[in-house]
């Protein structure tokens, strides 16, 4: 296997990977997988050349191999974004965006027509533009507050607002709709649960109330389906359960 061409294209190989994967340590899993099945494949049959398409044909079988699902909760920025697409789309996009291959190399790395190529590349486009999923946070420590925005737009998605209290929480609410509200128990002068009984007045969302006081959440909480998770958190923890409740 020509050693060169293998440590020239590695770090686009494992950005193609973590792209497709949205998970570091798979990704990388799925990279050595490609290089070790390609140097068996070379030895199987001597004499023959390898390409630089070779390797991505190679990554797209392994990152199908690799065990565990898609997990963009380690992901962040664009590859988080890249989670909102099919795994065509992504693998396309990628080729074209990240790696920056012409069409028709990604046309002969997907095994597919070249307008197919343009047109899941153009679909890709469209789903990524698309106003990404929002989230409110209330919260009234402006610490913590700045570490659950930073959460939640590591992953891709956009924050409605930050809410101190009830006034702002249905304010920013009113206007963004937001999908998933990420909630504080207790606030000045109120609660969390009371302010989402008043959001929920208006309109249907999903919950995840971050607290000091689990237990007052649960006693006066009426959905049993809304999650908590106690303070101090574990980012990556908080990072998992956001995507999950803005995937139903």
């Amino acid at each position: 296997m020509n050693e060169t061409l293998a440590l020239a294209e590695l770090r686009n190989l494992r950005r193609y990977a973590y792209c497709i994967l949205g998970n570091r340590r798979l990704s990388d899993i799925a990279v050595e997988v490609a290089l070790n099945s390609l140097v068996s494949d070379i030895h199987s049959v001597s004499g023959r050349a390898v390409s630089r398409l070779d390797l991505y044909r190679k990554v797209n079988v392994a990152a199908i191999a690799t065990p565990g699902n898609v997990s963009a909760a380690a992901a962040s920025g664009l590859y988080a974004q890249f989670q909102r697409l099919s795994r065509e789309q992504r693998q396309v996009a990628s080729l074209r965006a990240v790696v920056g291959l012409p069409y028709s190399d990604i046309a002969s790395i997907m095994d597919m027509p070249e307008k197919g190529v343009r047109r899941t590349y153009c679909e890709a486009l469209l789903t990524l533009r698309d106003k990404p999923a929002a989230v409110l946070i209330i919260e009234d420590e402006v610490f913590i507050a700045l570490d659950l925005q930073q959460i939640v737009r590591n992953l891709g998605f956009s924050v409605a607002g930050i809410a101190k209290n009830r006034a702002e929480a249905l304010r920013i609410a009113g206007l963004t709709k937001p999908k998933l509200i990420l909630a504080d128990y207790r606030l000045r002068d109120d609660t969390g649960v009371e302010v989402v009984k008043a959001i929920r007045e208006q309109m249907s969302t999903n919950v995840i109330y971050v607290t000091s006081h689990p237990d007052e959440v649960a006693a006066t909480c009426d959905r049993k389906d809304d999650l908590v998770i106690s303070k101090p958190f574990n980012p990556r923890a908080l990072a998992a359960a956001v995507q999950t409740h803005l995937a139903a």
